[in-house]
């Protein structure tokens, strides 16, 4: 929620490093400061109001191309009930986003969240990232796991944004794929990532309402462990 709120150094430089990003692929950036109010479209009165105790403590939004984004900040500490919480706040946040879109502009509103420093190679954190990417309701949503080391903070944003649509992934010299093997081409060599199997893992442990949240993050952890050993 912006609404007059200063916002945190991380936040504006995470907001500074898609700027950067969006104009150095030649896209147009302009806030959005109505998209992180706490006032739906055309609603002045407490009934159109959302309360504090149901937004996020601070939001930023921008525009890039046709895309809107609001921009925050996930909790400091890997819980299942902090992450959750959070990720309430910031749905709410962008239901009042929509009510400033067009439809066809609310189809393309996302959610972009900054995890806190070292969370990038932390398990619990990366489980816990997954779940939030894969809440479809309101906005699409994608998290940033900062590293440890803030020096490694331009390496860690450049995998970030492969996953966006700022990547350009066609924008590439011909010069690096003259030495390829065929064999990694058409996907023949095994390439890092999740596997599809743990990615269900993890969400049916994720959504077990039985478990406590250290519990769950327990067992996300477990799983990612066992992944090798199948």
């Amino acid at each position: 929620m912006t609404d007059g709120v200063k916002l945190s150094s991380k936040l504006v430089d995470f907001t500074d490093r898609l700027r950067k990003a969006a104009s150095g692929v030649g896209l147009t950036v302009s806030d959005r400061p109505q998209l992180a109010s706490s006032t739906f479209n055309g609603g002045s009165t407490k009934s159109t109001l959302l309360s504090p105790a149901d937004l996020p403590a601070e939001s930023h939004a921008v525009r890039i191309d046709r895309f809107n984004i609001v921009l925050g900040l996930l909790p400091d500490i890997a819980t299942l009930e902090a992450v959750r919480e959070t990720l309430r706040r910031y749905r709410n946040q962008c239901v009042v986003a929509r009510s400033y879109l067009a439809s066809n502009e609310a189809l393309d509103l996302q959610l972009m969240l900054l995890g806190p420093r070292a969370s990038e190679r932390q398990e619990a954190w990366r489980a816990l990232a997954l779940m939030v990417e894969r809440d479809d309701r309101v906005a699409r949503k994608l998290a940033w796991l900062r590293p440890e080391d803030d020096d490694s903070d331009e390496a860690s944003f450049a995998d970030f944004l492969k996953r966006t649509f700022l990547a350009r992934p066609w924008e590439v010299d011909k010069d690096d794929f003259e030495d390829a093997a065929l064999d990694e081409l058409s996907g023949g060599v095994p390439k890092p990532g999740l596997p599809r199997t743990l990615a269900e893992e993890w969400e049916r442990i994720a959504l077990d309402e039985k478990k406590s949240p250290d519990d769950i993050v327990i067992a996300l952890v477990k799983a990612w462990e066992r992944r090798g050993q199948a």
